[in-house]
């Protein structure tokens, strides 16, 4: 009687046992499946975040004279230091850098939109200060060529597609930064602003 009793209990505890392992395998699986569709979303995003980007001949609905104005209103005692239209986060964005005897100052705006994204500004160091970084970093903006001129000169230099342009200044000369991909491969080709003479062209590492 109790052999027949002590077999049914055993009996019950093993079905039981194999019932749970099921559901262990069943959720484990649910998991597993979860986790990799999350992968494939994060992996599908960030392919679309580094698509290539070709500034050449792309219109936007602000001008980079128009987001200097905009600087020029919210800051009207500071001169321009740089300009950058770059791709961030999937947004085209005009950086702006200024300088007046004080503090530094940067604003980003959506290229499309025209939307304020940031507007910084910074204590300038002692060694700076005084219109000393405005000496040294003011932009000389008259009589300089448009970005669209600037980029098909610097495609004539270097073949491929463009993906950034600043517009910066280095011993006293004020130039044109424009970023060229061709393949995997960047290049930087520098052009004087006013006459678009050929600076440089570097290669990237």
């Amino acid at each position: 009687m109790w052999k027949k009793i002590s077999m049914i209990a055993m009996t019950t505890v093993m079905v039981g046992t194999l019932a749970a392992c099921g559901d262990d395998d069943a959720n484990n699986s649910n998991t597993s499946t979860g986790t990799n569709t999350t992968e494939q979303t994060t992996d599908s995003n960030n392919n679309s975040d580094t698509k290539a980007v070709d500034l050449n001949n792309k219109d936007f609905a602000l001008s980079y004279t128009e987001a200097i104005e905009l600087f020029k209103n919210k800051h009207p005692k500071t001169d321009i230091t740089s300009v950058e239209l770059s791709q961030e986060l999937g947004k085209y964005v005009y950086t702006i850098d200024g300088v007046d005897d004080s503090n530094e100052f940067e604003m980003k705006f959506d290229a499309d939109s025209k939307a304020i994204l940031q507007d910084n500004n910074e204590k300038l160091d002692n060694e700076d200060a005084n219109g000393q970084e405005r000496a040294n970093e003011k932009l000389d903006l008259t009589g300089i060529k448009t970005p669209q001129e600037a980029m098909t000169a610097a495609l004539k230099q270097q073949s491929g597609t463009v993906n950034e342009w600043s517009i910066d200044r280095e011993l006293n000369q004020t130039y044109f930064n424009v970023k060229v991909m061709n393949g995997t491969q960047e290049y930087e080709v520098k052009l004087d602003a006013k006459t678009l003479d050929v600076l440089s062209t570097e290669k990237d590492d």
